[in-house]
């Protein structure tokens, strides 16, 4: 088996705590896989406004990370995952540390990206009622086993 670069896997990945770099702002976070792909920057431009727009960030382009509500700082983690249309999205238990109005909010969003873009999203969580929420198939691993 061959080892992909990142830029070159095609899973946009949001990991529980957003893993959001600190001394970008949230303009640098929605374009950086773009970036990586080389994508030219009136492209960078254009994508990181329609994702703003569409998750409700633009008025947060040109903020760092420090200071953001768990909720924003989950919004820019989906963009960034999302910006060069990947063809899966992977989210790893990406409201746990939300609180319930801000979960409710994110899974309208997922909802919006799923019914949108109809991507294919792995959600992995611990929550029964947000796995039921969102998925059209749950899958449970138990004791290292897949079940259906």
């Amino acid at each position: 088996m061959t080892n992909l670069l990142p830029g070159q896997r095609g899973i946009g990945l949001v990991p529980q705590d957003g893993a959001l770099f600190d001394h970008l702002t949230v303009r640098q976070h929605l374009e950086f896989a773009l970036e990586v792909r080389g994508w030219a920057p009136e492209r960078r431009e254009s994508r990181s406004q329609e994702l703003a727009e569409w998750l409700g960030l633009t008025l947060l382009m040109d903020r760092l990370p420090a200071g953001m509500s768990g909720g924003e700082r989950q919004r820019v983690a989906l963009g960034r995952a999302l910006a060069f249309h990947p063809p899966v999205l992977c989210l790893d238990e990406p409201l746990s540390a939300l609180d319930d109005q801000t979960r409710g909010e994110i899974v309208a969003v997922l909802t919006e990206i799923r019914n949108r873009t109809g991507i294919t999203i792995l959600h992995i969580t611990h929550n029964r009622s947000e796995a039921e929420r969102l998925a059209d198939r749950i899958l449970h691993l138990r004791d290292g086993r897949l079940e259906s």
